[in-house]
């Protein structure tokens, strides 16, 4: 994959994405306590085209940042989606705990903290 160039944000730029949920991830809408936990994603990632714009931007928590990945927004969905098969086919304890009845399945549709809010997603 080619190392694409991203333009740096000045302060303003990112005080107004932060800003956008009040301080809160687009993804998971977790609290972003402060401009320094907050990491600046492409809602569609610049190596599928998406452009290196404001508007093409949202606040998001490292731990969505780090999953979504080069994921545009359907596909991060589907991957979210898929991870309860993933973990029953793969990880002992996350069986062991359902078993017990320490943790519960839910089938249930993803829905982002933006999409709660209300924001339609343009890109």
């Amino acid at each position: 994959m080619e190392n694409i160039k991203r333009r740096r944000l000045s302060a303003k730029e990112r005080n107004h994405i932060f800003k956008m949920f009040d301080g809160k991830c687009a993804y998971c809408g977790c609290s972003l306590h402060n401009m320094s936990a907050m990491q600046v994603d492409h809602k569609t990632p610049l190596h599928i085209g998406g452009a290196d714009t404001l508007d093409n931007m949202y606040p998001s928590c490292r731990s969505c940042n780090n999953y979504k990945r080069t994921l545009d927004i359907e596909k991060f969905r589907e991957y979210l989606a898929g991870l309860p098969k993933r973990l029953k086919r793969d990880d002992v304890a996350f069986n062991v705990a359902v078993r017990f009845g320490i943790v519960e399945v839910k089938e249930k549709p993803v829905v982002f903290y933006f999409e709660k809010e209300g924001i339609k997603d343009v890109n």
